[in-house]
Parts: structure tokens; sequence; C-alpha cells
């Protein structure tokens, strides 16, 4: 049994998960297809061979690299995903056993053997029942987009507030230096051009947590500022010249 290795839905980008979404629809379309094809070759349609042959190639493929693809793929990543493909349901194992089962019926129309109807039925059988796992399976991807959509806004929701609270006590320290800068008289003029840049990069800090909240809804956002590092050494150089 394969192993289950990541622990958190948080490494798995959405854009991944978006393409993981579109390999489990394409092996719906693509089981369909291949059943309907090995049908019409036992109907003594030679072309339909061919087809058979390239869509069980691309239908390998791809459940490999949904169960246990390398790189950006990331494999089965999830305990969801996991029971799914390996426990109670065994998708991976029905998978599986649909390929050689195609293999097979393809092998004997191909050859001319006898039990190459008997082969073409029993793949007819499994269609229905394999395309109902494939739905499974994919509302399951769509599943885990949805629940990392969702610990996405609580990120995105923690980090607006902590900003929101530094901001506040940005504030107030920017305030008392004002203070103090002014009761130095000529003496905190340079101090006072200081609090002129916290209260800038204070400014650029409320732009931010203003974007971060909006980003909640990701066809609304538009951040209104762009905050570049090194614009603020820019002017807290110019401070001291």
């Amino acid at each position: 049994m394969k192993q289950w290795t990541h622990s958190s839905r948080e490494e798995i980008s959405a854009q991944t998960i978006g393409q993981l979404i579109n390999l489990a629809g394409r092996q719906r379309m693509l089981s369909q297809r291949i059943v309907l094809h090995v049908l019409l070759a036992s109907h003594g349609d030679s072309a339909a061979l061919m087809v058979v042959k390239d869509c069980l190639t691309t239908f390998a493929q791809t459940h490999a690299d949904l169960v246990s693809g390398d790189g950006p793929l990331t494999g089965v990543f999830s305990e969801a995903l996991h029971q799914l493909y390996f426990g109670t349901r065994n998708a991976d194992e029905r998978i599986q056993r649909f390929i050689a089962q195609a293999h097979q019926a393809a092998s004997c129309i191909e050859s001319g053997m006898t039990d190459g109807r008997e082969k073409t039925d029993a793949l007819v059988v499994q269609a229905t029942p394999l395309l109902e796992l494939l739905q499974e399976i994919t509302l399951a991807y769509q599943q885990e987009m949805r629940s990392i959509e969702t610990a996405s806004l609580k990120r995105q929701s923690d980090i607006a507030e902590q900003l929101g609270s530094i901001s506040m006590q940005a504030n107030i320290v920017a305030l008392n230096a004002r203070i103090a800068a002014a009761r130095a008289g000529q003496f905190g003029r340079e101090f006072a051009v200081i609090t002129t840049v916290l209260a800038d990069i204070i400014k650029e800090m409320d732009q931010l947590i203003h974007s971060v909240v909006n980003t909640r809804n990701a066809d609304e956002a538009s951040p209104r500022s762009s905050v570049h590092p090194q614009g603020r050494h820019v002017r807290a150089d110019r401070a001291f010249q």
C-alpha cells in the first residue's frame, strides 16, 4: 500500500489542485472512450484499436500521476484521498484492474481470439461503476480545493488582524515620537524627519492590510499600493542628509 507522506493541505497550492481536478476529469472521459472503441473494435473497426491503445496509454499515465506523481503534482496528499485510493473504496486497485481488462480485450480482438467478445462484454459491464468511481475521485479533489480555499481565507484574516495590531501600535509610537520631537525644539528636527518616515511606513502598512483583506475575494482583489522595500531605505537615508 502506498504511504501518505504529506502532513498538511497547506503544502499544496490551489493551482496544483486545479491541475489534479482536470486530470481526474480527463480520466472520466478516457474511460468511456476506451470502452466505446473496444466495442467498435469487436465489431471489426480496425482503426478503433489504435484509439484504444492511445487512450489506454494516456489513462494509465494519468492515473500514475494522480496516485504517485512527482514534482508539483504531489500524488496522494491527504488522508481523504489516501482512503479513497487505498482504503474502503479501493480506487487504485479497481482502476488498475480496468486497465488490465482493457488491454486483454484489445489484445484478444487484435489477435482474433475467440474469447474477445467475452472480454469486451466484461469491460462494458465495468463502464458505469468505473465512471461513478472516477466521478467520486473528481469530487474528492474539488473538496480538497474548497478546504484549501477556506484555509487560505483563514490565513489572510489572521495576517490582516496581526498587521492591524502592529499598525495601531506603530501609530501610537509615531504620535509619542512627534510629541517628543516638538518638545525638543530645534534639537528634535532630525528626529521629526524620522517620525515622518515612520508615518509613511505605517500608511503603507494600512494599505497592505486593505489589500490582504480584499484578496478574500480573488476575482475582486486589487491592491492599492505596491510597497517597495528599497523605497523605505531611500527615504530614511535622505532623512539624515
